[in-house]
């Protein structure tokens, strides 16, 4: 009799029971919220890409080849069947994805890591942009007034500029958070690393205004600092918030972070420290001061041009 053919083992996905393993790791080594959602964003489009373009059920079996496949794809125009995300969106992916492959590493599920020998994509330089001093002041024009929202908004804008404060800081803070007395704002940055902040007076004197008209709003009992009519404002509100004064002072679009470019330009243009600005920022990378520090140095270069040119006097 024929020998009965055997069957074959079935294929098991295993990209779902990783990613719960990795989240528990992110979690359990005190990664801030947003940026476990960063990385598992990350994580999710490989998965996708590698189950259904490369057939790849098992993140333990991803290659260096077809990380780099990925890569390119997520670098492709559309029109090419790519997903054509921005150089510094296909940078942060990169990073996270790394993230995840360093840990299998560490926790021996790989023996070698595919991407050890892999280099990031190239970003390419480019000048952050940063808030006019004109804009700035239709801004808080627009924000004049004595009611609850134009006093909020005022504190919210006059807080950005004056400390680089991120946008989720800014959504976390709570009335605890901050010491009028020694114009201070504790912060809880990324990592869960705290960091205090200091606002000068008339920062202080914006969110002191903003403060009494709080105690009438209804939902004052709550220990968020910035309240929206639902209670706290987070940071699509804020968003949303600075989109709106933007609209209503007749100037550009402004994102709210860069409001924190703004200030790091300002801070050295100025004649503060890098060193400084690192602590004050919550910045742990040299590489941030050179990006966000690259508009202070042209205008610099400019202003030493025109004292320095030889043509001058000639």
């Amino acid at each position: 009799m024929p020998a009965t053919a055997r069957k074959p083992k079935p294929r098991i996905d295993t990209w779902q029971s990783y990613q719960r393993l990795f989240s528990d790791h992110l979690e359990a080594t005190n990664k801030a919220p947003m940026t476990i959602r960063t990385y598992l964003i990350a994580f999710d489009q490989l998965a996708s890409y590698l189950r259904g373009s490369l057939d790849c059920l098992d993140p333990t079996q991803a290659t260096r080849e077809m990380l780099i496949d990925w890569v390119r794809y997520l670098q492709r125009p559309k029109a090419d069947g790519g997903q054509e995300l921005s150089p510094a969106s296909v940078v942060q992916r990169y990073r996270s994805v790394s993230v995840f492959f360093k840990w299998l590493t560490d926790i021996e599920e790989l023996a070698e890591n595919p991407m050890a020998k892999m280099k990031p994509p190239q970003l390419p330089e480019k000048l952050v942009p940063v808030v006019g001093q004109q804009d700035l002041a239709k801004l808080f024009k627009v924000c004049g007034g004595t009611g609850f929202e134009e006093r909020r908004d005022k504190a919210i804008i006059s807080l950005f500029i004056d400390t680089g404060i991120r946008l989720a800081e800014m959504a976390g803070l709570n009335l605890d958070d901050i010491d009028f007395a020694e114009r201070e704002v504790t912060v809880m940055g990324k990592g869960r690393r705290p960091r205090v902040l200091r606002m000068v007076k008339e920062t202080r004197s914006d969110l002191e205004r903003y403060r009494l008209s709080r105690i009438r709003h209804p939902h004052a009992d709550e220990e968020a600092f910035w309240l929206g009519r639902k209670g706290r404002l987070n940071d699509s509100g804020i968003y949303q918030m600075i989109e709106r004064r933007c609209e209503q002072a007749g100037i550009p679009r402004i994102h709210p972070h860069q409001l924190r470019h703004t200030f790091a330009h300002n801070y050295l243009l100025n004649g503060g420290n890098e060193g400084d600005l690192m602590r004050v920022t919550g910045w742990r990378s040299r590489s941030m001061v050179d990006r966000y520090g690259a508009s202070a140095a042209t205008t610099r270069a400019h202003e030493a041009h025109d004292r320095f040119s030889p043509r001058k006097g000639l």
